[in-house]
């Protein structure tokens, strides 16, 4: 670098640095300024004049004399450095000001620089996540901690980053460190709790949400993810404690008043929960999630105009199947007239959900339409023998071109409830074959479900499950009804707990390849029993009796206080008064059964 020795430069430039390391600023701009004026090509100037920016806090005015700076000394670390700096404190000011383009583009002029920019990736991966750019937050927020592995927001973020996209186990590394470092740190004790939650380790979550409090107990975050854990645990009372105080403090925040209202419904409270999430919408009419609650309350309670109307917030970001709708929307069926059209109805949620709203396809046939059914692949065989379906296409097969399409919990929305059964039907072969094996058991002939599938990815969904299922050896009183006939339908884990037992049940299920298998088998029963499961679905879809034991906080489809549903004729419902209370309903099957079988046998 050649610095200009003239005397006079000399002077002017010692005055200028000596006010600007005195703190004298404006006296130094005014000492930068007459230098750069003589000679616009001074580096050392320009680059002190960056100095004197940043000083300032203006690190965005900084840039353009450091900048030129080493465009007339290429080689010259300090401006380098210096530009480094100001262009990445430009981007946290810019961030700051929710500026996040101009901050982007600060950041990157610094890592044009230096690649390895902790600073740098850090705040990119700042905005990627107030963009809610969860990937590009976590892969920058990666490259800032391979040179600044204990910075305390990278690894914050970071884990924040990886809770986002459900990767809790590489948060969970992330933030466990980060409270080694700071262990008073609130939002890392509630960022770790989320991890925990999502690893479905409920009392660590639990306890982590707890230590937040213990250092901020009026933390609004950490008391609404306390009671939300609280409500997976089954202490629906306790969550209500926690949401009713944080209203108290906060009475405009939408969030309490949503989770408060999911706690009320699994109270039994459908009223009081319909209206607590219609002052959430009041609060946040942009959100899908409180949308999405509300419309499970509204069809819960049978107001199924608003429900169904409301339940296309799904695929709003508010659930796991907002990247499910992988159709084109432009297409999606909006009630059109379908004569000589071909539409395709497609499986977006569970077993359950699709045998339930298959039943739509036969309509819209009528309708004039070829109807194409994209489905699980163990309902593909089922689906293909249905009145009004073309043809069945198991999930993940290429689809041939269609006019429009739908998702099936779509179809209500535009075609109301149709409650005719059966709409499916065995393989008449495959049911005519399990006729003749199963003519020498004695009738009435029962089919058992007592649990669902668990769900441990997914910790709400699985405390659901918990909640609708029995044990094998609570239905065992069932089994004493010895001119009965018992066979068990039950797939899964719980499945092992018949070879555990000594009951007189049946057990075909290893010979069941698919659910066309299962619909043969159940053909030839006369009633199936089951916890709310897809079994309950397939069996009304067939036409056949079903009872349902169904929980407490029922799902929204079974409605409230009713023992039948609009759904399957055949179908009764036998209710938990109270949660975890499984021994009245099942009594209270168990009298009604005495008398089916004793009309059974007599008819």
């Amino acid at each position: 670098m050649t610095i200009n020795a003239s005397t006079e430069r000399t002077r002017d430039l010692s005055a200028a640095i000596r006010h600007h390391m005195e703190g004298r600023y404006d006296d130094a701009e005014r000492g930068y300024a007459f230098l750069r004026e003589a000679n616009p090509h001074d580096e050392e100037v320009l680059y002190l004049t960056g100095v004197l920016c940043c000083d300032l806090g203006i690190h965005a005015a900084a840039c353009p004399f450091l900048e030129q700076a080493l465009i007339e000394s290429p080689v010259f670390p300090e401006a380098r450095a210096q530009l480094i700096k100001a262009s990445t404190a430009a981007g946290q000011q810019a961030v700051a000001q929710n500026e996040l383009t101009t901050a982007e583009s600060a950041c990157r002029r610094a890592l044009q620089l230096d690649a390895g920019a902790a600073d740098a990736w850090r705040t990119l991966g700042q905005i990627a996540l107030l963009r809610a750019q969860w990937q590009e937050a976590e892969a920058s927020l990666e490259k800032s901690l391979r040179s600044a592995p204990d910075d305390l927001d990278a690894l914050n973020w970071h884990g924040l980053a990886c809770v986002q996209q459900k990767k809790y186990l590489q948060g969970r590394t992330s933030l466990e460190r980060l409270l080694k470092l700071k262990p008073d740190l609130v939002q890392a004790h509630t960022n770790l709790g989320l991890c925990l939650l999502g690893l479905g380790e409920l009392h660590p979550a639990e306890a982590s949400f707890q230590r937040a409090l213990h250092h901020a107990p009026g933390d609004v975050s950490a008391r609404i993810n306390l009671a939300n854990t609280l409500r997976i645990r089954g202490k629906a009372e306790e969550a209500r404690t926690v949401l009713e105080s944080v209203i108290r403090d906060a009475p405009g925040l939408a969030d309490a008043h949503n989770n408060l209202g999911t706690v009320l419904q699994d109270l039994g409270q459908a009223q009081a929960a319909r209206e607590r999430l219609e002052i959430a919408l009041a609060l946040a009419p942009d959100s899908s999630q409180v949308r999405w609650n509300l419309a499970l309350s509204q069809l819960l309670l049978g107001d199924e105009t608003a429900g169904w109307a409301n339940f296309e917030a799904r695929w709003d970001g508010c659930s796991n199947l907002a990247g499910a709708y992988n159709k084109p929307k432009a297409r999606a069926w909006q009630g059109e007239a379908l004569k000589g059209k071909t539409v395709l109805l497609w499986a977006e949620q569970g077993l359950g959900d699709t045998l339930q709203f298959i039943r739509y396809a036969n309509t819209l046939a009528g309708q004039g339409a070829t109807v194409l059914a994209e489905v699980q692949p163990e309902l593909q065989a089922l689906i293909a023998h249905m009145p009004g379906v073309s043809r069945s296409i198991a999930r993940g097969q290429s689809l041939p071109d269609y006019d429009f399409h739908c998702p099936l919990m779509s179809l209500p929305l535009h075609l109301g409830i149709d409650g005719a059964a059966p709409y499916l039907h065995a393989a008449a072969d495959k049911a005519a074959a399990w006729k003749t094996r199963l003519n020498g058991y004695r009738r009435p002939r029962i089919g058992l479900v007592w649990a669902g599938r668990s769900r441990v990815q997914n910790p709400e969904l699985d405390a659901i499950d918990r909640r609708r299922s029995v044990s094998l050896k609570q239905l065992a009183p069932l089994t004493a009804l010895t001119h009965c006939s018992f066979f068990s339908l039950q797939k899964g884990g719980p499945a092992a707990e018949l070879g555990a037992s000594n009951l007189p049940i049946h057990d075909f299920s290893a010979q069941w390849q698919d659910l066309a298998d299962t619909a043969a088998f159940i053909e030839n029963l006369d009633l199936v029993i089951s916890v709310d499961t897809a079994v309950a679905h397939l069996a009304g879809a067939l036409g056949k009796p079903v009872w349902l034991l169904n929980r407490f906080d029922s799902c929204w489809r079974w409605g409230m206080e009713r023992s039948d549903t609009p759904w399957y004729p055949k179908l009764r419902q036998f209710r938990q008064p109270r949660p975890g209370d499984w021994e009245t309903p099942i009594n209270a099957l168990l009298e009604e059964l005495r008398s089916f079988a004793a009309e059974t046998v007599a008819g």
